[in-house]
């Protein structure tokens, strides 16, 4: 006979859960699976057009494992240090890379495009209102409405993520339920929008992970990032972090993220890197 009493929450799974409905949530109100770098609004002065369309073809032939070596490369250059950064070694943790990845690359292709097609831009204002009727939604049939449209949003079949909204109607009563508890984020301000999202992401990871919202919210919210918390990780070469996927953010995050300025000067140089770098690393190379 099993041991009695509630069942552990796997931290590890609620984790992956948030982070797959932080991105979708962003993919329906932004275009995007994480929060970008504002390039149209930062125009380049010395980069053309071509230039830029060229920028974008090259992240598209790229893959992931390409990716992850230049922005390694790029972030060494702008600290002014060697490539020290050590590589994934398991599978996991390879995977995760992978992931985060596709994720940046994809986002700044988009980021590149929307500058290039500023036509855009009023697509995302229909997009957010999309979005607030989502977390506006009071009853079966408009959460039903707002659902659907989400589901047949063009970028969202092509990258398979239609799923979302259909979990989302398959759990409508908890996801109501959960939208009318009192610690549900309800001003309309857009500086609270960003704490909605946070907290619908961690609602339905619980209801994924097969717990109540509120219990995937609260473990999530109560996370220590610190050692000693439920996701801190010690590598065989002694390397020790916390393995949730906001820590991994921060790590992979590089310097030129954090302005538009910088953003437009870090694409820049990634793509100077990229084309020395075109040839795959081989074992002789010293990485």
């Amino acid at each position: 006979m099993g041991r009695r009493g509630p069942k552990a929450v796997d931290i590890g799974l609620l984790n992956c859960w948030e982070y797959e409905w932080y991105k979708a949530f962003h993919v329906l109100r932004d275009g995007r699976a994480l929060p970008g770098g504002l390039a149209v609004f930062a125009p380049p002065l010395d980069n053309t057009r071509r230039q830029i369309r060229s920028w974008v073809e090259r992240l598209k032939n790229m893959d992931e494992d390409e990716y992850l070596r230049i922005n390694r490369l790029t972030c060494a250059r702008i600290a002014g240090k060697a490539d020290e950064a050590s590589e994934a070694t398991d599978e996991v943790s390879l995977s995760a890379a992978r992931e985060w990845a596709r994720g940046q690359r994809l986002d700044e292709i988009a980021e590149l495009e929307r500058y290039l097609d500023p036509k855009k831009i009023p697509e995302e204002a229909e997009r957010r209102n999309l979005w607030k009727a989502l977390w506006q939604a009071k009853n079966l049939s408009a959460l039903q409405k707002a659902c659907d449209q989400w589901a047949n949003l063009r970028d969202v079949r092509a990258q398979g993520m239609s799923a979302f909204p259909n979990h989302i109607l398959a759990n409508a009563g908890e996801f109501l339920r959960m939208k009318a508890d009192f610690r549900f984020p309800k001003s309309p301000s857009p500086a609270v929008d960003e704490s909605r999202l946070e907290y619908l992401a961690r609602g339905m990871a619980g209801i994924l992970s097969n717990l109540s919202p509120m219990t995937g919210i609260e473990r999530l919210r109560n996370v220590k990032h610190t050692q000693g918390g439920q996701l801190w990780k010690k590598d065989i070469d002694g390397r020790e972090y916390c393995n949730c996927w906001r820590c991994e953010q921060k790590r992979t995050r590089s310097a030129y993220k954090l302005s538009a300025v910088g953003w437009w000067n870090g694409v820049a140089l990634f793509m100077e890197i990229a084309e020395t770098k075109k040839q795959k690393p081989t074992k002789g190379d010293g990485r």
